[in-house]
């Protein structure tokens, strides 16, 4: 899987994975199960996030919730 999208969004991820792993597998797994695959979360700043699954081209890609 290769992670795309905005930097400020891997930070994000990023800090959470080494929060709470768990929660980073959650978002993922709901991101590919969604009908619109996707998944917003909050960054640890308070800016929401979409995870959002490309299964076509196995990508995650990261964006501002709501652009």
């Amino acid at each position: 899987m290769k992670l795309v999208g905005d930097p400020e969004g891997h930070a994000a991820l990023k800090e959470l994975s080494q929060h709470n792993r768990d929660y980073l597998k959650f978002l993922i797994a709901e991101a590919g199960s969604n009908t619109n695959h996707t998944a917003t979360f909050t960054g640890p700043d308070g800016t929401k996030w979409d995870l959002i699954a490309r299964p076509g081209s196995g990508e995650l890609e990261v964006k501002r919730s709501g652009s």
